[in-house]
C-alpha cells in the first residue's frame, strides 16, 4: 500500500507600500510619526510667526523714518520761512537808516563823502592827473589844433588806460595831427601809430571820418554845440562833455565812465546799472557847480583808492 503525499499549497507574498511583511507599522510607530509631524507643523508655524514679526518690525521701522523724513522737511519748511522774516525784517531795518522819506542817506550827506575823497585824492597822485584828457589842453599851441588834440584824445581814451591813450597821441603829434595830416596818412600806418589803443583799427576808421566831416562842414575846426560832437563817429555822451568842458570850457552834462559807473553805485550816490543812468541820476541831483569836477575827482579816486578789486 502506497503512502499518500500530501502537497502544501504556498501562498503568495503581497506587496503593498501600505502593507509590508518587512514593516508592520504599530501603535507605537503611529504614535512616533504623529508626534515628529507635529513637531515640524510647530517649527513651521513658529518660523511663519518669527517672519511675521520680522515683516512688521521692517515695516514699522518704514514708517518711523518717513515719519522722520516728514518732520525734516517741515521743519525745512519752517526754517526757511523763519530765515525770509528776518531777512525781510533785517531789509526793513537797513532801509530805516540808510533811507530818510525815501531819499538815500549817501545822498543826503554827499558833501561830507566827497570833502573826504577830496582830502584822499590831494594824497595820491592817480594817472588821470598828467595823463588825461586835460593833458591834451595845451595853451602854447594853435586853438584849433589844440581842440582837435583833445577831441582826438577822448576819442582814443575809451576802453584804454590813460597811459596807453597818452603815448598814441605823443605818436601822433610827432607825425603830425592836425586834420590835414590825418586825411593824408595811410591807413595802416594810421593803425601802426594807434596800437595798442583798444580797438584801435575801428578808432583809425573813426578818426579818418571824424577828420573829413570836420575838413568839410567846420573848416578844420571841431563843431561848438554838444549836440554837433555827439553826432560824430565813435563819439558818445561821456567823451562829449569832457570835449565840450575841456575844449570849449563850458559844463553841459557830467562825463561818466565806468571808472565812475562803479564808485557812484559804491558810494550809494546811484543804484543804476549803466554809464547813461549813472549820469543822468547824478545829473539831476548834484549841484551844478561840481558837475566840472566830479569827474576828475572820482576817476582819480577810483584809479588810486577805491579800486575795483581790494579797495583801500
Amino acid at each position: 500500500m502506497t503512502t499518500p503525499i500530501v502537497t502544501r499549497k504556498r501562498l503568495s507574498v503581497v506587496t503593498s507600500p501600505y502593507f509590508s511583511t518587512s514593516s508592520i507599522t504599530t501603535k507605537d510607530a503611529i504614535a512616533s510619526d504623529l508626534d515628529s509631524k507635529n513637531k515640524e507643523s510647530s517649527s513651521k508655524k513658529l518660523k511663519r510667526e518669527q517672519i511675521k514679526i520680522e515683516y512688521e518690525e521692517e515695516k514699522e521701522k518704514e514708517v518711523k523714518k518717513l515719519d522722520g523724513n516728514n518732520k525734516k522737511q517741515k521743519n525745512k519748511k519752517e526754517e526757511k520761512i523763519n530765515y525770509k522774516e528776518e531777512v525781510e525784517e533785517t531789509e526793513h531795518n537797513n532801509k530805516i537808516k540808510t533811507h530818510i522819506n525815501g531819499v538815500s542817506l549817501a545822498k543826503i550827506n554827499w558833501r561830507e563823502v566827497w570833502d573826504k575823497i577830496k582830502i584822499m585824492r590831494s594824497e595820491n597822485l592817480a594817472p588821470v592827473d598828467t595823463l588825461g584828457a586835460e593833458s591834451f589842453n595845451q595853451s602854447h599851441i594853435d586853438p584849433i589844433e589844440k581842440r582837435f588834440h583833445i577831441l582826438v584824445g577822448c576819442l582814443l581814451s575809451s576802453q584804454t588806460k590813460d597811459a596807453i591813450t597818452h603815448a598814441a597821441v605823443t605818436r601822433l603829434k610827432e607825425y603830425g595831427l592836425t586834420v590835414d595830416s590825418i586825411l593824408k596818412i595811410d591807413t595802416n600806418k594810421l593803425e601802426t601809430l594807434l596800437y595798442p589803443v583798444g580797438f584801435y583799427k575801428r578808432k583809425a576808421i573813426y578818426l579818418k571820418k571824424i577828420a573829413e566831416i570836420l575838413k568839410t562842414k567846420y573848416n578844420g575846426d571841431i563843431p561848438p554845440t554838444f549836440k554837433e560832437i555827439e553826432q560824430l563817429p565813435g563819439i558818445g555822451p561821456k567823451m562829449t562833455n569832457l570835449i565840450v568842458q575841456i575844449a570849449w570850457g563850458r559844463v553841459e552834462g557830467i562825463a561818466v565812465d565806468v571808472h565812475m559807473h562803479r564808485i557812484s553805485n559804491r558810494l550809494g550816490w546811484v543804484k543804476t546799472k549803466t554809464p547813461e543812468e549813472t549820469m543822468r541820476d547824478l545829473e539831476s541831483w548834484l549841484p551844478k557847480e561840481n558837475w566840472g569836477e566830479v569827474n576828475h575827482l572820482l576817476v582819480g579816486f577810483g584809479q588810486t583808492i577805491c579800486t575795483p578789486v581790494n579797495p583801500k
